[in-house]
Formats: structure tokens, sequence, C-alpha cells
């Protein structure tokens, strides 16, 4: 069976998601989070069923679940189906409806997820386990056959399992579970005989024991009764001080006659309002002084007119800087403006020196035309400059086209080498065939020199290995078949032997009590009595015959009574009769006894003479058997052992076909790529004869002929290129060199151009004479800085004027003001008249703000005064709520008033607490009928009552019931010590509870024992069947695996003799798989399983796909490849996926040329 496809409809991260699996090696690749895991656990869902709870639900919800897929078997049936996450009913057809689980079975026959998991799934959890089960193991061969057979990753886990279990179950010696419930057991019985019981005496303590039992409740009745009444008597006296207070207390409040009861907090409320109005009061007498004091200093301000003026002063004092500044920077710019002058006349001097400044602007245009002329100079240069490149490039042309037609000139006739190209390609194709060939000769070579060796060593053969070929083995089931045959035989003979020494031993045994019977004394018999009593009728007839009839005995007497007379000899067989039926009476048991052993003894001789028989059949039937297991190996003329033997010698016998046809297909393989190899070579051969070339030496290698015809293919390439490069390089020469000419007649019109253009630009700037383009822009250059400095000087002339302009007004504005604000100040200089009004203005804004200030206290007295009224009506209307409180009193009254409800307050406090008291007390009475019960008693009596109850109970009663208490106490005591009914029936139960655990445990010992001892036979038949060909498998895959660091694996035998796997290097050293690395481990157990797998395909096992979780994580890559390779040879037989999340495992298999049939499943695309 393989899987065809899978398809994840709703499962974990993925939807509508679908997997196809054709043949050949699959591998899964997902990065992390991508659903590799997932999709291991949909493929498992798919085929088993749904766990319980899935974490695969996030989002999908678990009734939208659905994976699906198609089977495919062996003989090309297919089944598609679907899978739903529901309790019945999940597995559908495509169309929906559900599918029967038998139509399943027949594609999967293994039901059980865990056993499949086990046969045919790997992870790398699993692979490392099963590396450290082989180290416990210490490389056992049946435990590491067995479970890699099995797939059981902890084998030896289970067997220690079973072993500990029992352990603690039972030892011989020890105390263990059994040991101690068989102890406990015994005890229980030893209790169950010694409790034993009078019942007379049972009887008689038993009636005492119920009389002062009945005498003790009469004395608690009468302790009760005085315990109370002395009670309610201790609790009146205790009581009658606080009734006395109670009546005071209510006298007092009467007293007090009708009182307001004020709030708790009435005093505090009081004391804090009159507080308020004290403190509010002296609060409204000092607001009222302050506010006269500042109305006192609001008075008219002496420097409102400098307020006035203050924008016009703060606009001067900012100007003065100016002003100052001004007056100081006049002279200077005068002086630059008449340097400035002077400047430009030198500038103009050296351009022209035929004009003066007066007619320089009508050049002004020509210094407009900077750009053009500085454009024109540039150009002259790029045009004089390109004509000269022109002219050298196309000399440079000419040149180089001589020196190519000179060198294709030298160069050989061009020869087509393409059936040499195809050739060689041909060749290079089919890879390293040399090396191949070479490696699979000596893989031929060794695995016919493996072969010979084994068909030497193979016992009950002598022969070659042609002849062993050739040979129509019995099959094992045939086998198997003769060896229960004689499992049968050889059970019934030990059961034939075992029977008859158990049937010789109870012989021996009867026979024994039989002689002891006869020894104490003859037994008499039923048959004694009968040939007695014959004997006695006997003569009865004779004396008839001789008395009554007269008739002549004719010595039948004589024979009859043996030298005694006829009447006595009848008359002492009359006594004889007698005894022996007395006997017979008296002694019935001992005659029983006796009879019963003679009835077992001819039993016993039966049996024994029918097991002879049943023994002579069961031999006959063995020696038939026998002879016909020796027939059915008469044709492989070999002489056979035991079936289960000859299981093992077909095990190597069937490794050896297998290596055997190994070595055939390498053969045929070697043959195959030798004449691919010779058609090679005849293909080369033909190609370089058909190119004149010399052929090298004749020899088998492909390579050296190869070489010579790829070096020569080179050579030729080589010269091929050269020429057809030279060639390029000349047609490309040469139409540049047309270029270039087009080019260079191009430069000499643009320089006629260019000449024309210049004359016309630069005709004012130079007046009669040529300008150069180098000059023109040094022309340029002075012409610009002379413009530029009679604009300096005219923007100088302008700012002289402007500043000017500027002081004369600054000075009539300042006069102006001092003349309205400050007269005094008129006459002085400009300055000193701004400074001085500044002075003015700071003076005003001080006073100003004071009289702000004043203003705003004011303001804020009046504020407060508003708010301090406020205030007052709050506290007055507090106090009239208290006065209403009170009872509306005054407020002068309010203080008495608060000591009247304090005081008022104060008794009906201790009242309560009075009476709370007195109930608490009166032992669930009432007030009223705890002073009923204390007005009827008189309180001076009530002391000498009090005694005389307590006088009566504590030396009366007390006592007595004591007294009566310890007498209960010790006929119980002696009822426990007698009462055997309950003990006995108490270690009884507790027996019947032992022997059930008893029964539980023994059941649990014997299965382990019996688990452990068939787990152990299993393993031992399995070695025995096994070991010889998935050793030689596994020593393969091994070498494999480990690169050639071990050779192969042998068997070896440890310090107890057992059977160990030990590897082998290549110089013949053995390695215990203790001594090896936990990683050579992994690789040891990883090819057991692949040769196990291998073994049960050889089998005609059913193919079922091989799914393997992350097997080669923690594999380098040089392991991983030889695994990769192993694994693609494997899926040439059965269908193999492979689960990772490594990106390098994918490329490796990529890589590896000897996986034919790869398919890449990328989960994150």
């Amino acid at each position: 069976m393989r899987i065809t496809r899978l398809e994840l409809k709703a499962f974990g991260p993925f939807t509508d998601r679908t997997l196809e699996f054709g043949p050949g090696l699959h591998i899964v690749h997902g990065p992390n989070e991508a659903g590799k895991s997932s999709t291991l656990r949909a493929l498992k869902a798919w085929l088993f069923g749904f766990p319980e709870r899935t974490h695969d639900n996030f989002l999908h919800a678990n009734e939208q679940l659905l994976v699906g897929g198609c089977l495919e078997s062996e003989d090309g049936r297919e089944l598609a189906f679907y899978r739903r996450k529901k309790r019945k009913a999940d597995i559908l057809d495509p169309e929906g409806n559900p599918l029967e689980t038998a139509a399943l079975a027949a594609f999967l026959p293994i039901a059980e997820q865990a056993v499949f998991e086990s046969l045919h799934g790997l992870s790398h959890e699993d692979l490392i386990r099963g590396g450290e089960d082989i180290l416990a193991q210490k490389g056992e061969v049946g435990q590491a056959l067995f479970s890699a057979g099995a797939g059981i990753s902890s084998l030896r886990g289970v067997l220690a399992g079973l072993e500990s279990e029992a352990d603690v179950l039972f030892l011989a010696r020890g105390k263990r579970e059994i040991n101690e419930a068989v102890a406990a057991y015994k005890d229980t019985q030893k209790i169950v005989r010694e409790a034993t019981l009078s019942s007379r005496d049972w009887h008689e303590l038993n009636n005492g024991l119920a009389e002062a039992q009945k005498s003790l409740r009469a004395i608690e009745a009468r302790h009760g009764e005085k315990d109370k009444r002395r009670r309610q008597l201790e609790r009146i006296l205790l009581l009658l001080p606080q009734l006395a207070l109670r009546n005071v207390l209510r006298r007092q409040l009467a007293d007090l006659g009708e009182v307001v009861v004020v709030p708790d907090d009435f005093s505090t409320r009081r004391q804090e309002c009159e507080r308020a109005l004290h403190s509010l009061t002296r609060r409204e007498a000092d607001l009222a002084l302050k506010h006269a004091q500042r109305e006192k200093m609001i008075e008219p301000s002496p420097y409102q007119m400098v307020l006035d003026a203050e924008e016009a002063i703060e606009d001067l004092h900012q100007r003065l800087g100016g002003y100052n500044t001004a007056r100081e920077d006049l002279p200077k710019r005068e002086g630059m403006r008449i340097s400035s002058k002077r400047e430009a006349a030198e500038f103009l001097r050296m351009v022209r020196q035929d004009i003066s400044l007066d007619q320089v602007e009508h050049l002004r245009p020509v210094s407009g035309r900077r750009k053009i002329i500085g454009h024109l100079a540039t150009r002259h240069e790029g045009l004089q400059q390109g004509l000269a490149q022109t002219e050298k490039d196309l000399r440079d042309i000419q040149r180089e086209i001589g020196e190519i037609e000179g060198e294709l000139a030298l160069l050989p006739q061009a020869r087509d080498a393409a059936g040499l190209n195809q050739a060689c390609r041909i060749a290079r194709k089919g890879g390293a065939i040399d090396e191949d060939l070479a490696a699979k000769a000596r893989q031929v070579e060794e695995k016919k020199r493996t072969c010979m060796q084994t068909v030497d060593r193979l016992a009950l053969w002598s022969g070659g290995l042609e002849q062993f070929l050739s040979l129509r083995l019995p099959l094992v089931e045939t086998v198997r078949k003769y060896e229960s045959a004689f499992q049968v035989h050889e059970m019934r003979q030990r059961d034939i032997h075992k029977e008859r020494e158990r049937l010789l031993k109870n012989l021996a045994k009867v026979q024994a009590d039989i002689r002891r019977h006869e020894t104490s004394g003859s037994t008499p018999t039923e048959e004694e009595l009968v040939l007695i009593r014959n004997q006695r009728d006997r003569g009865w007839e004779l004396l008839r015959r001789q008395w009554l009839a007269g008739e002549d005995l004719a010595g039948e007497d004589v024979a009859f009574g043996k030298d005694l007379p006829l009447p006595e000899a009848y008359e002492k067989k009359v006594a004889l009769a007698d005894t022996v039926a007395d006997r017979l009476r008296h002694e019935a048991d001992r005659v029983q006894a006796f009879a019963a052993l003679r009835t077992e003894q001819q039993s016993l001789n039966e049996a024994l003479a029918d097991l002879e028989k049943d023994a002579t059949r069961n031999n006959l039937a063995f020696t038939a058997l026998d002879t016909e297991w020796r027939t059915l190996w008469q044709l492989c003329a070999v002489t056979p052992l035991a079936p289960q033997e000859m299981l093992a010698w077909l095990g190597e016998a069937a490794a050896l076909r297998h290596s055997a046809d190994e070595l055939q297909s390498n053969e045929r393989e070697l043959a195959r790529k030798s004449g691919e190899r010779q058609e090679l070579k005849i293909a080369l051969t033909r190609a370089l004869e058909a190119l004149s070339e010399e052929i090298p030496a004749e020899t088998d290698e492909l390579d050296p002929l190869l070489l010579h015809g790829e070096t020569l293919l080179s050579h030729l390439s080589a010269l091929e290129d050269k020429r057809r490069r030279l060639l390029e390089k000349r047609s490309d020469l040469q139409r540049e060199a047309v270029l270039m000419k087009g080019k260079q007649a191009g430069f000499s019109q643009d320089m006629s151009a260019w000449r024309l253009e210049w004359r016309e630009v630069v005709a004012d700037l130079g007046g009669e004479r040529e300008i150069h383009p180098a000059e023109a822009g040094d022309l340029l250059d002075n012409l610009h800085s002379c413009f530029a400095k009679l604009k300096e000087a005219e923007d100088l002339q302008k700012r002289i004027d402007g500043m000017t302009r500027d002081t004369s007004r600054f000075e009539e504005a300042s006069q102006a003001l001092a003349q309205k604000i400050a007269p005094g100040l008129m006459g002085q200089p400009a300055g000193q008249i701004v400074a001085q009004l500044k002075d003015l203005l700071k003076k005003a804004r001080k006073d100003i703000t004071l009289r702000t200030q004043h203003l705003k206290e004011v303001e804020e007295a009046a504020e407060m005064a508003r708010l301090l009224a406020g205030e007052r009506e709050d506290l007055e209307h507090r106090l009239a709520e208290l006065c209403r409180l009170a009872g509306r009193v005054l407020p002068e009254e309010l203080e008495t008033a608060e000591k009247r409800s304090a005081q008022y307050r104060s008794l009906a406090d201790r009242l309560l607490q009075t009476e709370n008291t007195l109930i608490e007390g009166a032992g669930g009475l009432s007030l009223a009928e705890l002073e009923a019960q204390a007005g009827k008693i008189d309180p001076d009596e009530l002391p000498a009552e009090i005694a005389r109850l307590s006088q009566e109970i504590e030396q009366e009663l007390a006592p007595e019931g004591k007294h009566l208490s310890e007498l209960i106490g010790e006929k119980r005591t002696r009822l426990r010590q007698m009462d055997g009914n309950a003990k006995a029936a108490e270690a009884a139960e507790q027996g019947a509870r032992l022997l059930a655990r008893l029964r539980r445990l023994s059941e649990r010992y014997i299965q382990l024992k019996v688990a452990g001892y068939v787990l152990k036979s299993e393993i031992e038949r399995f070695r025995s069947e096994n070991q010889t060909p998935v050793l030689t498998i596994t020593s393969r895959y091994f070498s494999e695996l480990t690169l050639g660091s071990f050779s192969g694996l042998l068997t070896d035998e440890n310090d107890q003799g057992e059977p160990v796997l030990v590897g082998v290097r290549p110089n013949g050293a053995r390695v215990l798989v203790e001594r090896m690395s936990s990683g050579t481990r992994d690789q040891l157990y990883l090819a057991l399983r692949l040769a196990s797998l291998e073994w049960r395909l050889a089998g005609r096992h059913e193919p079922m796909p091989f799914i393997l979780d992350d097997i080669l994580v923690n594999a380098d890559d040089a392991r991983s490849r030889a695994a990769l390779k192993i694994l693609g040879g494997l899926a040439a037989k059965t269908q193999v996926i492979l689960f990772t999340h490594h990106r390098r495992i994918v490329e490796e298999a990529l890589r590896q040329a000897a996986v034919s049939q790869l398919q890449v499943h990328e989960l994150g695309a």
C-alpha cells in the first residue's frame, strides 16, 4: 500500500492544501511555523482518526476539521476517503457518504496507530531512544534485532519493568507484598482459632453491665436535677446586685423628666460655631482698618503728561542709537564713494584707454553678452581639441587595422569540431565512468568473495555457489510446520514421561499402603467372605446328602474336611464364615480403605498400560515424522538438523541468496557500464579520426581518450574564438574609421562658423584691435568690475543723502517733544534731550505701578468683606439649627441643654448595659421572669441552700456515679476480652480481604513472569530466525552511514556467553557498543530499522509507507548524504516520506545523483 494523495481540507494552519505523492522518495519540508508537524498529525488523523482532544482547531472549529486523500494497494486498487473529527461515522467517501471501516482495513491492515508508528514510523526521539536502548542492552543481539524489527525503542526497559514489578510482588526470601499478605493471612487464621467464648460467663457479665448502666442513668438524672437547682440559685445570687442597680437607674431617669437628646457631635459643633463667630468678628475689624489706609494712598499722579507721551519717548529712545551711528558714519561713507569712482576709472583703462568714465555706458551691452562670449571661447577650445583628437584617432585606427590583418594571415585554417564536441559531451554526461566501473568491479569482487566465504562457512552443505543457488530449498512456512509438529511430539513425549513418573509414584505409594495394611494383619475382603461361604454351603450340601439321603459321599467328605470328620469340618467352616463376616462389619473402615487401595492399584496398572500404548504410538508417529522430515531435505543433499536449527540455516541461506542476487545485479550493472564505456570510446575515436588527429595508445579506460578530445576541443575553440574576435574587431575599426573622417569634416565646418560669430560679438569690446578668445574673459571681468565700482559709488551717495535726512528729522522731533513735556531741556543736544526724557518715563512708570497695586488691594479688601459677610450668615444659620435641635432654646441656653442630654444619655447607657448583663446571665429567662424568681427567694438564705445542694451533689451523687462508671468500664473491658464472636468475624473478614488480595497479587505475579518468559522466548526465536540475513543488511547500511569508519558488524560473545553486537573497523579492530559515540549508536539503530524493513519486504510482506520525522537533524552533511542515498534505494521498494524543517536536508537530497526519483513538497510556499 502507498499514499498517492493527502488533502488538508481544513486542518491546523491549512485550508484546501493538497500534497501529491508519486513513486520514490518524498521530502516534506517546512521551516518553523510552516506546518510540518501539523501535516504529520493530519496524516495520522486521516489514517487512524482524530484524537479526543486536538490543538489543531485554532483556525477551523472541531466540527469543520477535514482531512482526505487516496490509498493505492499493491495490485493497483485505489481508495479515496475523507475523515472528520467525530466519534462515529467519521470516515466518508468523496461524495460525503459514510464509509465502512472494513473498506479501509482492506488497504490498511494495521488498525492501531501505535503499531503502525512502531513498525512503519521513525522520529528523531525514537532514534535517540533506540541508541540509548542499544547502550543499555550492551549490544545484546536478540534484543537489538527484536527492538528494531518491532519498532520498540525501550525493550530493555520493558523487560526490566516486568522483572522489577514481579520482584516487588514476591521474593522467595524477603519482605514483598505477597510474602507480607501470606503472613498477615496466617495471623488472621490464628486469631479466628483462638477467639472462643463461654456463653454462660458472657450472659452473666452482660446482665451485670445492663443493671449497672440502669443505676448510672438514675444517678445521672438526680444529679442533673440537683445541679440545675443549684445553678439557678447561683445565678440569682450573682444577678441580685445588677437588679438593684437597674431599679436605681430607672428612678434617676424618671427624676430627670423630659429631656431632648441631642446628637453625639452636638458639643463639638456648638464649640466650633462659637469659635468661628469670634474669629470672624476679629477678621472683620482688621479688614476695615486696612481698607481705610489704602484709600488714603490713591491720589492724582504728577507724571501724567510723561505717561501720555510714553510711545513718542520710547520711539525716540530706540532711534537714538541709529542717530549717533549715522553722525559717526557720514565722513566714512563719503571717503568710500570717492575711492569707488577712482577704482572704476582704473578698471576702464584696462579695457579701453580711448574712452572716459562718462562714455563707459555704451559698453554696457557688451558686458551683458558675457555668457555668449564665454560660450564662444569655450566652444573654440573644444573645436580645436576635437579636430586634433579626431585626426589622431583616425591614424591609430588605421594602424590597428593593419596589425589585425597581419594576425589573421598567421592563423591556421578552421576545422569543424562539432562531432568531437558532441562525443565529448555525451562521454562527460556519463560521469566518472572509469571510477564507477573500478568501484563496481571492486564491489563485485568483494561481494563474490563474501558469497564464496559464506557458502564455504554454510553448515550442512558442501558445494559451489552456483550449485547452492540452484537448490530448491523448503519454504520457511513448511519448516515451521514441521517445527510445530516436532514440538507437539516432544511435548507429548514429555507429557507421557511426566504422566508415567506420576503414575509410578502413585503406584509405589499405593503398594506401600497395601503392604502396610498386610503387615498390620490380614484384612478380610468381600471376595474372601464369598469364598468361605461357598465352602460352608458345600459342607452343608454334603451333610444333607449324607444324613438325610444316606448317600455315600465316595471320599468327597475327606476332600472337604481334610482329615476332619464332616460335621466338625462343616462346623469349622461355619465359624470361619461368621468370623470373617464379623470382621468385615467391625473393620469396615479398614476394609473399605484396603479395597480402595486395591482398586486404585488396579486402575494405576491399567493407566500405565494405556500410557505405554500411547508412548509406542507417539514413538511410531515421531519416527514417521522424522523420516518425512529427512525425505524433505533429500533433494537438497542436506542432512537436516532439528527444524528450529534449520530455520536459522534457512535464514543464512536466504541471506546468502540475497547477497548472490545483489552480486548478479552488480555484475549486470558492471557489464552494462562497460558496454556504455566502449560505445563512448568508439564515438570519441571516430570524431578524432575525422579531424585527422593522432589517437592515444589503446587502454580500457575512457578518461585518457576523453581528456585528449577535450584538450583538442579547447585548443580548436581557442583558435576559433581568437579568429572571431579579430574579425569582429577589424570590422568595428573599419566602421569607426569612416565615422572619424565624417567627424573631422564636421569640426572644420564648425570652426569657420565660429569665427564669423566671434567677430560680431566682440567688435565693441576691442575697438579697432582683434580679441583672442583667451583674453576675452579678462576684459569682460575688468569691464564688469568697472560697472560694479560705479554702482557702489552711486549706492554710497544715496546712503549719505538718506543719513543726512534722518539725523535732521530726529533733532527736530526731540526739540518738539521737549518743548511739550519739559521746556527746560530746549537748546540741548538731541541725544541729551532723549536720555533725560527716558529717565522721566521710568519715574512715571514706577509711580503708576504703586498706584495700581494700591487700587488692587482696595478691591481685594472689598471682596474679602463680601466673603466674610457670607461666612457670618452661614455661621448664624448653623447656630440657629443647633438651637432647634436642643428644643428651640436661646443660643445662650445651648450649653445647659447639652449637659442635660449628656446626663440622660449616660444613665440610659448604664441601664442598657445593666439589662444586657442581666439577660446574659439569666440563662434564657426574660427580665420579668428573672425578677419574679428573685422576688420569691430570701436573699439571706441563698448561700446556705447553695451549699447544701453542692454537698449533696459532690459527696453523695458524684462518688456513686463514679463507682458505677468504673464498674461499667470494667465489665465492658471483660466483655471485649471475652467476646470472640466479633473478633473472630473481624479476623475472618480481614482474612477474606487478604485472600482476595493474595489472589490478585498472585495472578499479577504469574502474568508478569509469563509475559517476561514469552517475551524472552520470542526475542530468542526472532534472533535465531532473522539474525544472519538482517545483520548482513545492517552491516552494509552501518558501514555506509558511518562513511566507512566501520566496515561492518559482527556477533561476539560477552563474559556471560551471550551473543552481542560489535562494530568492526577497517583494520579489523572490534568496538563494543559501549565504546561507540551516541551518534554512532543512533546510526546503528537506524541501520537495524532499515535492515529489518528491507528484510520484511524481501519476505513478500505488503509494502507500507515508511514515515520519518526529522531523523537527520543531528547528522552532519556527509552522513546525511549517506542516509539519503540509502533512503533513495529503499524508496524503490516501498514508499518513503521524510518530514524535515531543515533546508540543508532538501539541498543535499537534490544534489544526490543516486536519488533518481525525488519529490520535494514545500509547505511554506
